[in-house]
């Protein structure tokens, strides 16, 4: 017998996940069948069955789809293939984002922090005469994820600092563009081949910074941020005059922080006289002969 409702011990397997990888295998399994209820939906809702394979498979790489369309258009009806779901592996993210930018799919990023400025435009993936349109890739803030997990506190815990992700096919209608390059980017890269774009001493991200001034990690050899390979580059706001920009007093490079120099180099280097002027001597100032101007060692001109 199919109960209306969530079964009992479907509830218990709901409530016993504690990460987004718990999630995405219990979604793996709705999205196949062997689960019936989805936490948020209808209890009568059941999944297209061609979406099945690919939305199960990126479910148990951890990207969590919880909401997804296919593409078709019926007259008014126009409908563009979309997914959205959530992600928290940086690895995974990038490979979305790079299938999705390269296939020209459109694409929508959001944390719970943007819903504080209101849930945006999203992507419109459904229009038909004068219905209102289906819009996904809104910003979502916890209380709406609280809404899609209703009673599933451990699962509220898991949604909400993980990175929003929207993606749609570019024009409506039936099409595998969007499930193709879905089922290519869930994929590992091949050994050897995976950006570092996590650095390996403090863990910041291009998203999630260790401080104003670092921009992640560049060297790619090397593996660390910015920051930790020289930690100069952190801004110390504290330190700011007014937001002004300064110039070192020996390299002329900009800088923020109050100071005469960029660096605790520039800094040792000006004190270490390394001129050639300190490590001979100062020379001797000339003499002025009273009721005389003194010569202008600047002046181009004879005269």
């Amino acid at each position: 017998m199919h109960l209306p409702w969530m079964s009992r011990s479907e509830r218990k397997r709901w409530k016993a996940a504690r990460t987004l990888s718990d999630l995405g295998q219990l979604a793996a399994d709705w999205w196949e069948g062997s689960v019936r209820h989805l936490p948020g939906h209808r209890a009568s809702h059941r999944p297209h069955p061609t979406l099945a394979t690919v939305l199960a498979a990126a479910n148990r790489a951890g990207f969590l789809a919880v909401a997804a369309q296919v593409g078709l258009t019926d007259g008014p009806l126009q409908q563009k293939a979309a997914v959205q779901g959530f992600a928290t592996d940086p690895a995974l993210i990038r490979r979305l984002v790079d299938a999705a930018e390269n296939a020209g799919l459109a694409m929508v990023l959001n944390d719970f922090l943007d819903a504080q400025k209101g849930p945006g435009d999203g992507i419109t993936v459904t229009t038909c005469d004068a219905q209102d349109p289906n819009v996904f890739g809104q910003a979502l803030g916890p209380d709406d994820i609280r809404a899609m997990w209703p009673g599933l506190p451990h699962a509220v815990n898991a949604v909400v600092p993980a990175l929003q992700i929207t993606l749609a096919a570019p024009e409506p209608g039936p099409g595998s563009l969007l499930w193709d390059t879905l089922a290519a980017a869930i994929l590992p890269a091949p050994p050897g081949q995976t950006p570092k774009f996590v650095c390996r001493e403090c863990g910041c991200t291009s998203s999630y910074l260790c401080g104003d001034g670092c921009y992640g990690v560049q060297d790619q050899d090397d593996g660390r941020c910015q920051a930790c390979i020289d930690p100069n580059v952190i801004i110390d706001w504290s330190k700011v005059r007014d937001g002004e920009e300064n110039e070192c007093a020996l390299c002329g490079a900009p800088f923020f922080s109050a100071g005469r120099y960029c660096t605790r180099e520039c800094e040792e280097a000006d004190a270490d006289g390394s001129d050639e002027a300190d490590d001979h001597g100062a020379a001797p100032a000339a003499a002025v002969i009273p009721g005389q101007e003194p010569e202008d060692p600047w002046a181009t001109s004879p005269f």
